[in-house]
């Protein structure tokens, strides 16, 4: 469908009887054709006009009308034919700062300083229609930007954080920003994790550690505020991105934290790795988008710690009862061999009376941590009250009651700040095997605690 600004072009071009009439509009530091109608085969609406070169560059950058009624110049000076033409005359009006319209023929003397005045008010009506159409255009680009933030606001507000998609909402940034590559980085260990990411080598970099120094990325969340690094930016020449091994190189960068109780503990960063520039128009969108991220994921630590308290003991991190019970009949289920521990401080209560009962609950948490790094990861370790905890390990290997006797009491002696202050009494240390020794696992941990009664280590290390 023929927009008005086209209808007005055909018009100027049939009122002159002209070869070509186009509509130059000024984009940096050239000009694209917005509208055209011409004879000429070369014509090339594609074509990007140099402002600084060519007539139209002259008529913008003095702004005013230009006739040459017996044009004898090189037509490469009007910049948009493709071979030579014979054009005889020619005419050119300013839009103000926004362009020019051109028109020239193959005749010679047919512009004269009626037809300008007559164009004149062409161009009136024209620059009127380009400022309504501009106005339409951001009004256009502003309901997609709403669209687009109603649609992260909804991904976001899922009921179920763990199925929000971040690709998709980078994906979403993508388009926005005219951006390359978007990504989302936390930090986690001392190292800046890239959770997600979008675009260009996105498969690559995404769960990639990279350091917290020396890169773009690190200045936001060393700096806590957002970083605008324009076009063929020094900084961009000087550091690396995300890491010193990466493969890409940024043109243009927009960083900003993400940011709790004004911390930074992480960042999104959005690139472009070729010419084209990122849009300044939509960075207030893109810092509301980084602090709706900042929202989701302290929301969905949050939920992730609640979650982790309704099955752990909140003296000691170890699992409740409960869910350690659980888990451990569903390995009895498998059929798989496991071995299952119970380790129990006797007179504990002589600990809260000396230690204190803060430091005392320091002293049950370290005998939880202990048991998990003496029996490996996989291990499940619950505290059945007091200082009575069961463990179950499927790796033989890590299963050496003297090696954990020793681990324990010297966990139990480092806590001691008082000298003066003896441990009391001898752990407990039973072992049981499955199904070797039964299969039921209410029997298994009866077997474990009347074994661990009969095999006690002393804070020497020895058995008694």
């Amino acid at each position: 469908m023929m927009s008005l600004i086209d209808s007005f072009t055909e018009l100027v071009f049939n009122v002159y009887e002209a070869f070509t009439v186009a509509l130059l509009i000024k984009q940096e530091e050239n000009f694209r054709c917005f509208s055209s109608v011409t004879f000429a085969k070369s014509f090339d609406r594609s074509r990007s006009i140099p402002i600084e070169s060519s007539l139209a560059g002259w008529v913008l950058k003095h702004n005013e009308p230009l006739i040459i009624p017996n044009f004898d110049k090189d037509e490469s000076t009007l910049g948009y034919y493709g071979s030579e033409e014979g054009i005889k005359s020619f005419m050119a009006y300013p839009l103000s700062a926004q362009g020019v319209i051109v028109v020239d023929s193959k005749k010679r003397y047919v512009f004269t300083d009626k037809e300008k005045k007559l164009l004149g008010h062409f161009v009136t009506m024209i620059g009127k229609e380009l400022e309504r159409e501009k106005r339409l255009q951001e009004l256009e680009d502003k309901n997609e930007e709403l669209s687009i933030e109603r649609r992260i606001i909804r991904f976001l507000l899922s009921t179920d954080p763990s199925g929000v998609l971040l690709e998709e909402i980078l994906d979403e940034c993508l388009a926005l920003c005219r951006a390359d590559f978007a990504f989302i980085g936390l930090e986690r260990n001392g190292k800046l994790v890239v959770v997600d990411c979008a675009g260009s080598q996105a498969a690559s970099l995404r769960r990639k550690e990279c350091p917290v120094t020396g890169t773009i990325a690190s200045m936001v969340l060393q700096g806590k505020k957002e970083l605008l690094l324009p076009h063929a930016s020094g900084y961009l020449r000087e550091k690396p991105l995300l890491s010193a091994d990466e493969d890409m190189k940024a043109k243009q960068f927009f960083g900003f934290p993400l940011l709790f109780d004004e911390e930074a503990f992480g960042l999104t960063g959005f690139a472009t790795l070729s010419d084209v520039v990122l849009r300044d128009s939509v960075i207030g969108l893109l810092r509301d988008i980084s602090s709706l991220l900042s929202l989701y994921f302290i929301r969905t630590w949050t939920k992730g710690t609640l979650e982790r308290g309704r099955h752990v003991d909140p003296v000691t991190g170890a699992l409740l009862f409960a869910s350690f019970f659980k888990s451990a009949e569903a390995w009895i289920e498998e059929r798989k061999d496991f071995s299952l521990v119970s380790v129990n401080v006797p007179g504990f209560h002589h600990y809260n009376r000396m230690l204190g009962v803060e430091a005392a609950e320091r002293v049950l948490r370290r005998i939880a941590q202990s048991v998990k790094e003496c029996l490996g990861k996989a291990a499940l370790v619950t505290r059945d009250g007091g200082s009575h905890f069961y463990a179950v390990t499927r790796d033989p290997h890590a299963l050496e009651p003297e090696n954990l006797a020793r681990v324990l009491n010297y966990t139990i002696q480092s806590a001691m700040a008082d000298s003066r202050i003896e441990p009391k009494g001898a752990l407990q240390i039973g072992v049981v095997e499955f199904p070797g020794d039964g299969l039921d696992l209410w029997g298994l941990l009866d077997r474990a605690d009347e074994r661990g009664e009969r095999h006690s280590y002393t804070n020497k290390g020895a058995h008694v």
